[in-house]
């Protein structure tokens, strides 16, 4: 099912090369666009089973605004949801500086980072040791995660709406997952496009 979903997406991405018509990725660009991302989301230490990384699914919105009018260096600004059995489901918000330069007919490298926070929820019922008894735990666990990420894209301005599809791959330390735990890792894949709307 997972397959397929993101077998779907890769298609619905496609559109996005009809839509281009300018040459200069750099010097045009509209801010606040659409940010829309599958994304799958892993509790896991940094680049240790990779595969993994596809096992819990999720998605994000998102925006941006250029600090210079280019799309070389922006301020994004995201929120999404995941589905974690395991771990227990999540929902995160969080803001990176981006780095963004063109390199080759219309594509580019991304180097970015930033700061966020992440809502996770338990996965069974809790329980705590309170007064002599256990009483149930609501709610889940806030925890303060610094996203730091790459990625590699396509941005090929246009007067018109136009869509830069981007695949990206993050590591997100974690920090006051629970007291013994101070310090956790996080993996985040997505795949998505910014939807930049005539205005």
């Amino acid at each position: 099912m997972k397959h397929k979903l993101l077998k779907m997406f890769f298609w619905l991405l496609l559109p996005a090369f009809s839509f281009a018509q300018s040459e200069v990725a750099d010097t045009d660009y509209r801010n606040f666009p659409i940010i829309v991302s599958l994304q799958f989301h892993n509790f896991a230490l940094p680049f240790h089973d990779l595969g993994s990384n596809f096992m819990h699914v999720g998605i994000a919105l998102g925006t941006e605004v250029s600090f210079n009018g280019k799309q070389n260096w922006v301020q994004q600004f995201q929120a999404g949801y995941y589905l974690n059995k395991e771990m227990g489901n999540g929902f995160f918000t969080y803001t990176q500086t981006v780095f963004r330069p063109t390199v080759f007919s219309n594509f580019y490298p991304e180097i970015k980072a930033g700061i966020g926070w992440q809502r996770t929820f338990h996965p069974v019922d809790a329980y705590k040791f309170e007064d002599g008894s256990y009483v149930p735990t609501p709610g889940g666990k806030s925890q303060l995660i610094v996203p730091l990420g790459v990625s590699v894209g396509y941005n090929k301005y246009s007067e018109q709406t136009y869509l830069s599809p981007f695949v990206s791959f993050q590591v997100v330390p974690s920090l006051f997952y629970n007291d013994g735990i101070p310090l956790s890792f996080y993996s985040l894949f997505q795949v998505g496009t910014r939807i930049h709307l005539k205005y």
